[in-house]
C-alpha cells in the first residue's frame, strides 16, 4: 500500500497524542476549590474524566490494533468484507477497520 509509512507516522503520532492525554487524565481533579464549591458539580467532573478516559482508551486500542496489523501485512483490509479498505478513508482515519461500503451499511443498522 503506498502511502504506509505516512499512516504508520500518523498512527505513532495519534498513540502519543492519546497516550499523554490518558497520562492527564490520571491526576485526579482539584475539588474544594472556588470552582467546584459544590459536590454536584466535582461529581460532574468525575463522570467526565471517566467518559474521556473510556473514548481515548476505545481510540487507543484501534490504533495500536492498527499498527499491529501493518507488522502483519493485514493492515487496510477491511473487518467485514476482506476487501482493501480505499486509501481516502484511510487517510481520514488511519484506524479505520471497514471499508467505506460496509461503514455505510453499518451506519444504516445502527440507525
Amino acid at each position: 500500500m503506498k502511502d504506509l509509512s505516512k499512516l504508520k507516522h500518523e498512527l505513532e503520532k495519534e498513540k502519543r497524542k492519546i497516550e499523554k492525554e490518558l497520562k492527564e487524565l490520571e491526576q485526579p481533579p482539584e475539588f474544594g476549590t472556588e470552582t467546584y464549591d459544590d459536590e454536584s458539580h466535582e461529581s460532574q467532573e468525575f463522570a467526565n474524566q471517566l467518559s474521556i478516559g473510556q473514548v481515548l482508551k476505545t481510540r487507543l486500542r484501534a490504533v495500536l490494533s492498527s499498527l499491529k496489523k501493518m507488522v502483519g501485512g493485514t493492515y487496510g483490509i477491511c473487518e467485514n468484507c476482506g476487501k482493501k479498505i480505499e486509501h481516502e478513508v484511510l487517510a481520514l482515519v488511519p484506524e479505520s477497520k471497514l471499508c467505506r461500503e460496509c461503514k455505510r451499511k453499518n451506519q444504516r443498522i445502527t440507525n
